[in-house]
């Protein structure tokens, strides 16, 4: 993903596809230490027709973005990547 300096207050675009298929409906999604485990979820930051987190406030340092996808019966987390708060 991409680097930010702490400062920032930016929208980060997060592509998410679930059996190759783009999902822009029913995603929240974690944005979380590295190494760390999502516990809270919050709805995506939709922008020019793109879902995604915004980045804002965070200490320096690597994050993780998850994302859920509500799929009923189902409810998969994916793995989004990190990005580096500098």
């Amino acid at each position: 993903m991409d680097n930010f300096p702490r400062e920032t207050n930016e929208f980060l675009p997060v592509i998410v596809t679930l059996n190759g298929l783009l999902v822009l409906t029913g995603v929240t999604f974690a944005d979380v230490p590295d190494g760390t485990r999502p516990v809270s979820w919050v709805a995506a930051v939709s922008l020019n027709g793109q879902i995604g987190v915004t980045v804002a406030g965070y200490a320096a340092g690597r994050r993780r973005v998850f994302a859920k996808v509500v799929a009923n019966p189902e409810a998969p987390v994916i793995d989004c990547g990190v990005y580096t708060v500098t």
